[in-house]
């Protein structure tokens, strides 16, 4: 008699022999997660984004791509009939999209209900991502590694948190936009906090 599978209760797949099973979602919740500070969790998730940025796009990811550019402009309801795809999958790949600057989404309110207009970005061919040449004779390289991301010589990051209303939050930081904007222009990022925490206490 066959063996009766059983179900891991942590990602809910099943296996003959579930002890020998390795559940990552098991180890990320038992696991030393809570042992790590607010900002390495930041940093891991941004070191996320910038490979989410940079990947090349999957097969299913394309073909909403290529629905998206085909009407140029559609609402979220229109291109789940279109794509055929289920609400939660078509919004990792709309955020997947959105990252690449591939298409431009916006919320508008349609009657009374709160809904996505997605666009395609006409100019998102246009960006290229080159790789950085990294010069060690440089005091500040180690920074340079990190692609000059200003939060890993932020001198806030400490007080940085989402759930901040304005100052020091990831969802609105100026310095984080500037960093991305002039990241894709290609040019090389610059920032004096000394200068910015002398503004502050004035």
């Amino acid at each position: 008699m066959a063996k009766k599978k059983e179900t891991c209760p942590y990602c809910g797949k099943t296996f003959a022999h579930l002890g020998r099973h390795k559940c990552k979602i098991k180890e990320r919740v038992e696991g030393g997660e809570d042992d790590k500070t607010e900002t390495e969790r930041r940093i891991e998730r941004m070191e996320e984004t910038k490979k989410e940025i940079g990947r090349a796009l999957k097969k299913e990811e394309k073909m909403v791509l290529n629905i998206i550019a085909r009407e140029k402009e559609l609402y979220f309801d229109d291109l789940i009939k279109l794509s055929n795809k289920k609400k939660a999958e078509l919004e990792e790949i709309l955020e997947t999209l959105a990252l690449q600057s591939k298409i431009k989404v916006a919320r508008e309110l349609i009657d009374s209900s709160w809904t996505k207009r997605i666009q395609i970005n006409d100019e998102y061919s246009e960006v290229k991502i080159e790789p950085i040449k990294i010069n060690k004779e440089k005091k500040d390289y180690i920074w340079d590694i990190f692609s000059r991301q200003p939060c890993f010589i932020c001198p806030f990051i400490e007080k940085c948190n989402e759930t901040n209303l304005d100052q020091f939050n990831p969802h609105h930081c100026n310095w984080l936009g500037e960093w991305i904007k002039i990241s894709l222009e290609g040019k090389e990022y610059t920032i004096n906090f000394d200068e910015i925490q002398s503004n502050l206490q004035d």
